[in-house]
Formats: C-alpha cells, structure tokens, sequence
C-alpha cells in the first residue's frame, strides 16, 4: 500500500472501529457535541455566504458578472475548507476529554488488551484539567501559523493567477493540523510531547498530510463531518498504534 493510500486507509479504519462494542458508548457525547456545533456552523455558513455572494455580485457590477462563477468556485471552496477546519478544531476543544476517553479505548481494542480502570467523577475532572492544559499548548502551536497562512492567502488572492491556489494553502495548513490534532490524543495518553508528536509525524510527512486530507475533507461535508471528526480520532489512534508509537519509544 502506498503511503497516500495508507492516511485514507486509516480514517476509514478509523469509521469501522466506531462500531466496535466496547468504543461505541465513547462516541456518544462527541457525536452530541457534533450535532448541536453542526446546527450552529452551518447556520453560519450559510448565511454569510449567501451575503457574500450578493456583495459580490454588487461590486462586480453587470459587466464583470461573467466572472461571478469563477469567484464562486473560488470562495466557496475556501469557505468550505475554513467551515471543515473550523468544525474540526471547535469539536476536538469542547469535546476534548471525551476524545482522550476514545482514544484510550481504540489503543486497548487494537492492543488486545482488557478494560482500563472504571471512570470516576475525579478521575475525569483530573483528566479534563489535562486535556485543557494540551488543547492550550496546541492552540499556542496553531495560531500564530494560521495567522500566517491567512496573511499570505491575502497577499497571493491579489496576484492575477496565483490567487487560485489560495484554497489549495488552506487545504495543506488543515490537513496538517488535523493530522497532529488527532494523533495528540493517543500521545497524549502515552505521556507523550505535543512537540515530540510533531517531529514524528514531520518524519512520516506524506502519511500524515495524506491521512490529514481525508479528515478535511470529511470535515467539510455536511452531515458527514457529524461522525467525521470521531472517526479521524479513533483512525489516528490506529495510525499512532501501527506506526508511531514504536519510533517514538526508539528515539523518546
């Protein structure tokens, strides 16, 4: 197998081991999670698409109408990218400690081995604290780079041509991080660094960009995305299973 077919092999692993007796009661509070932010993301969306349309359409006047449908497929394809990384990113945050929980039990699934110890008020107020304190340090790692990526989207929109490779920067910058979002959990359970995940997975670039793809892009697919970001979760668990987690204690 290839190793782009490898990363979409994985989040399709990663949709199958959703089902498994002992994981499905950990997708239930993500997959609510999902379904409230759905409702809300896509109101969102909607609507200020449509408002940008019709600004739009109000400045190019009749004359430069012609060119509305290039804009479109432009501008809609950024906002469904921005819409999938943002629906990714604000799930992985609220859900967070419930991703861990998944996570966990992927790990034990695939590793053969028995239930861990039963969840207690304490234990997972003591593991909410944590998973906080991670989503912090990503977010620290995240933004500023996003920050970039839409100064140079900017820049690059007004460039005759090259403005349509825009959506393609956007799609590599979610990719990426959906990838290190999601592998984090099993990492993190493992004591393992943020930074440390990310010189790994940098070492396994094409696997992880290719694996990061496939969870955009279901990301940004309506309805779809509801079970998308629990499958990308339990799919990168399986990746950091099979892949990661060896070379990590090699060179940890």
């Amino acid at each position: 197998m290839s190793i782009t077919m490898g990363g979409a092999g994985y989040f399709v692993k990663g949709f199958r081991l959703l089902w498994q007796p002992r994981i499905r009661p950990f997708v239930v509070i993500p997959l609510l999670v999902n379904i409230l932010l759905f409702a809300v993301l896509t109101t969102v969306l909607i609507n200020q698409f449509d408002a940008l349309l019709t600004w739009l359409t109000a400045q190019l006047g009749d004359w430069l109408e012609w060119i509305l449908w290039l804009l479109w497929l432009i501008v809609g394809a950024l906002w469904l990218l921005v819409y999938g990384f943002s629906f990714a990113m604000i799930s992985n945050l609220i859900a967070a400690p419930f991703y861990g929980l998944l996570a966990e039990q992927v790990e034990l699934h695939l590793r053969g081995q028995g239930q861990s110890e039963a969840l207690t008020l304490r234990s997972l107020l003591a593991l909410t604290g944590r998973t906080l304190v991670r989503e912090v340090q990503k977010l620290l790692y995240f933004l500023p780079r996003l920050l970039l990526v839409v100064l140079l989207s900017l820049i690059l929109y007004f460039i005759p041509g090259i403005g349509l490779l825009v959506p393609g920067l956007y799609f590599l910058w979610g990719a990426w991080s959906l990838a290190l979002q999601n592998s984090d959990f099993a990492a993190d359970n493992n004591q393992l660094s943020f930074a440390h995940l990310r010189r790994r997975c940098a070492r396994q670039r094409g696997l992880s960009l290719s694996f990061g793809a496939v969870a955009m892009l279901a990301s940004s697919t309506p309805l779809l995305n509801l079970l998308a970001v629990p499958a990308a979760v339990a799919g990168a668990t399986a990746l950091w299973v099979e892949r990661l987690a060896d070379d990590v204690r090699q060179v940890k």
